[in-house]
């Protein structure tokens, strides 16, 4: 349009915004606590060893090996705030080495290194933190023959357990509304439950012909065997698998001592009974993590002498069990008014939905030619550490890869102590039905036994036996409807009856919300019996 005079007043005025009325909401509120992703972080540091001034001068280290505690191990956590989380903790740090003196004999040095550390963590939501920690390397260097200087990688997991309140729309008050419901699955940590068994065992070595006589080194690992659920509580068999370098003597005449490895397994049962209000649940998938920090093991001299010496295990394993509830919820993700015009927002939530757990074993078996010159007479000792793991989702199976660092400790020919150090790969394969490409896995790796055998002079085979257990995550999306409201009606013009044609992708519900009927009132218009298909011409009377 055109004026050959100057714009009338009435068309400088601009577009009035249509009126909106807030609409009084009806919400159901429920809260739920969930695994969200675990969050990583890695720390490193040098530390100065000394060699104690009992112990002989240092020529050459053989092995090294570490773990650690830390503190806090459970701690809740806030969103969006500048506070750092201060990590504290011990690393115990076991040394072989070989002397500057003319005894061949390995010696041990067991050291303590305290660490300190302030990671930034910023979850999305309220929620409570499981911690833990692994060393992911160890380099070490002899700075002389009274210090050497040790290079660690300490790697920390924070488990977050988000605590979220959900507010589902349910409807106007006073209002009738079609609407359009879907049904959504939430996993919710129910119930945490942890307890202690003591253990105090007693094991002979694998060969009653030797007589311990000192420890040089031990190390733990705990794993489960197998569960049982049951309405009132939750029976735990486990095993902790124990792995000891020691000096024993050989009971022949002038054969003197010897340096042997034992590996020994150790079973337990724990017993956690379930809250009387939480009882006769079905709980979706059920999570155990142990815990053994004061586990130690000593040769126990017995009331006979020393002849019966044998070794002894004590200490507390401990036991986090969390109980998963799955919920099912309708909830209303479109609606609308047959005569108001009715308007609404939507709000976007991801939450994380625990699926299942699988376990499982895998092998490592590596074959290692030794340096040119030197010929092994026997083995000794061999351990491993996990450095890394990956989880990949095939229809059905959660498969497992990584690699561990293993170390086997030889003697040459000449009687001298040698060790040999390599990386090796594993790959295991757990079944679950539910696995799809379409979701995540993590997986806990730890290393039951590692033992070390002779093939010949020239080479030596390492072996690990390592068990996986790997926990299915769903990561969903829910669409919440908010800010319900209620608009001016529009000045277009209403037809009592349209004939429209179905677009692709274009269902009933969407042809019902633009017309403002109902689905029924369409089937019965056109006669309906099944949902039509595109193309469908329909009938839509007012």
């Amino acid at each position: 349009m055109t004026y050959e005079k100057d714009i009338p007043e009435y068309a400088l005025q601009p577009a009035k915004a249509p009126k909106t009325v807030p609409a009084e909401a009806i919400y159901h509120t429920q809260k739920i606590t969930y695994p969200a992703e675990e969050q990583t972080v890695t720390y490193e540091f040098e530390e100065d060893i000394l060699v104690p001034d009992t112990k002989p001068d240092m020529r050459e280290i053989l092995l090294m090996d570490a773990g650690c505690d830390i503190m806090p191990t459970e701690k809740k956590v806030s969103p969006k705030t500048d506070d750092l989380l201060n990590i504290t903790g011990t690393l115990t740090i076991q040394t072989i080495y070989a002397a500057e003196s003319e005894e061949k004999e390995p010696i041990s040095i067991t050291s303590k290194v305290p660490y300190k550390y302030q990671w930034s963590l910023n979850p999305m939501a309220q929620a409570e933190g499981v911690f833990g920690c692994q060393v992911k390397n160890l380099d070490y260097m002899i700075v002389n023959e009274r210090k050497f200087r040790v290079k660690i990688t300490l790697e920390f997991t924070g488990q977050l357990f988000c605590q979220r309140e959900f507010q589902f729309f349910d409807g106007l008050k006073d209002e009738s509304l079609e609407t359009k419901r879907t049904q959504v699955s939430m996993t919710c940590l129910e119930l945490t439950k942890k307890d202690e068994v003591t253990i105090d065992e007693t094991f002979k070595g694998k060969d009653s012909s030797l007589r311990p006589e000192y420890i040089l080194k031990q190390d733990f690992a705990i794993t489960e065997n197998y569960r049982q659920v049951t309405t009132e509580k939750v029976v735990i068999n486990g095993f902790i698998f124990c792995s000891l370098l020691y000096c024993a003597q050989s009971e022949e005449e002038g054969s003197g001592s010897v340096i042997c490895q034992h590996n020994q397994r150790i079973e337990f049962t724990q017993f956690v009974a379930i809250d009387k209000e939480q009882r006769g649940k079905n709980w979706t998938a059920v999570k155990t993590s142990f815990s053994g920090k004061n586990l130690t093991v000593s040769i126990d001299r017995g009331e006979e002498g020393e002849d019966e010496a044998q070794f002894r295990i004590k200490g507390d394993v401990q036991t986090r069990v969390e109980l998963y509830e799955m919920r099912q919820k309708d909830i209303i993700v479109d609606a609308y008014h047959l005569d108001k015009n009715f308007q609404f927002q939507k709000a976007k939530e991801q939450v994380s939905n625990l699926a299942g757990e699988a376990m499982a074993e895998t092998e490592v078996r590596e074959i290692i030619s030794l340096p040119e010159g030197i010929k092994a007479a026997e083995t000794v000792y061999c351990t491993g550490t996990v450095q890394e793991c990956s989880c990949s989702l095939e229809r059905g199976r959660i498969i497992a890869t990584g690699s561990i660092t293993c170390c086997a400790l030889w003697k040459d020919q000449d009687g001298d102590y040698r060790s040999t150090k390599v990386i090796a790969d594993f790959r295991g394969t757990m079944d679950m039905e539910k696995a799809q490409v379409t979701q995540k896995a993590s997986c806990r790796p730890v290393v039951k036994s590692a033992w070390v055998e002779l093939i010949n002079e020239k080479q030596i085979e390492i072996n690990c036996t390592v068990s996986l257990c790997a926990a299915l995550y769903d990561d969903d999306e829910m669409a919440l409807l908010n800010q319900p409201c209620f608009m001016e009606k529009s000045t277009e013009k209403q037809y009592p009856m349209v004939i429209v044609t179905l677009k692709k992708d274009e269902t009933l519900w969407d042809l019902a919300k633009r017309y403002k009927t109902t689905q029924a009132h369409i089937r019965d218009a056109n006669q309906l019996e099944e949902e039509p298909t595109e193309g469908k011409r329909l009938l839509i009377i007012k």
